[in-house]
């Protein structure tokens, strides 16, 4: 990363060195560079052939190559870049990573440990500290096949208003395992589910879930403990 953003530096200013001038806030250098310098004296530098860096006040750095290129480095130590092919990463201060493919996959990392990947057709798989998968696009166990129900807003909307009644309803209309179940190995497969919302019964939490399961979606009801309540079959179309 370091390497990337002293190149893009030296490509966005290339050039004959900066003349001489007296302080002002737009200083003009040989080959139609230009340096600009804020109130607080951060400093922007654009290059002849339209390349720019800029350095904050407060020690942060960014950098803009004229083939659309770009990488920057915070104060507190966090970094990223930017490609002309349009690939992308970033690095956070406490060492989270970031990163994006040119056709739209992408890669989270934790930086305590936890992970995500999409692919970039819209699959995506989640991993906890543990190893335990959040989220996956399908789930095969015991000869039975798990996948998302083909619902968009409207269905998940539609779906939900049967539960609005329900003490300390709460709505998600989400992909995975809610973090609370993800170290349940036997509720594996809702992990191809979608969480639809979550209500209190006496002192527990009832997570509602929607997966279709060998072609058939079905309503799973689960409580924090791991337990399935009940299993009933929905209609494709709420």
């Amino acid at each position: 990363m370091r390497r990337f953003l002293s190149a893009l530096l030296s490509l966005a200013l290339i050039g004959p060195p900066l003349m001489s001038a007296a302080p002002a806030y737009a200083r003009y250098g040989g080959g139609g560079r230009t340096v600009s310098t804020g109130p607080r004296g951060g400093t922007v530098s654009h290059g002849a052939y339209g390349g720019s860096v800029a350095h904050g006040p407060n020690g942060g750095t960014a950098a803009r190559a004229p083939n659309g290129a770009g990488a920057y480095r915070g104060p507190n130590g966090s970094a990223g870049y930017r490609t002309s092919y349009g690939t992308a990463g970033a690095v956070g201060p406490h060492g989270g990573t970031a990163y994006r493919g040119p056709y739209g996959g992408g890669s989270v990392h934790g930086a305590y440990g936890g992970s995500a990947y999409r692919g970039p057709n819209g699959g995506a798989v989640g991993y906890g500290r543990s190893g335990a998968v959040y989220a996956r696009p399908s789930y095969t166990y015991g000869g039975v096949h798990y996948a998302r129900p083909a619902w968009g807003p409207t269905q998940v909307t539609t779906f939900s208003r049967g539960f609005y009644g329900y003490p300390g309803w709460r709505p998600y209309g989400t992909w995975g395992l809610a973090a609370p179940l993800a170290g349940f190995a036997t509720l594996g497969f809702l992990s191809a589910g979608m969480l639809i919302g979550t209500y209190a019964q006496q002192n527990n939490t009832v997570y509602v879930y929607v997966v279709n399961q060998g072609g058939t979606n079905y309503e799973y009801r689960v409580d924090a403990s791991g337990n399935v309540l009940s299993r009933t079959p929905v209609p494709s179309t709420p």
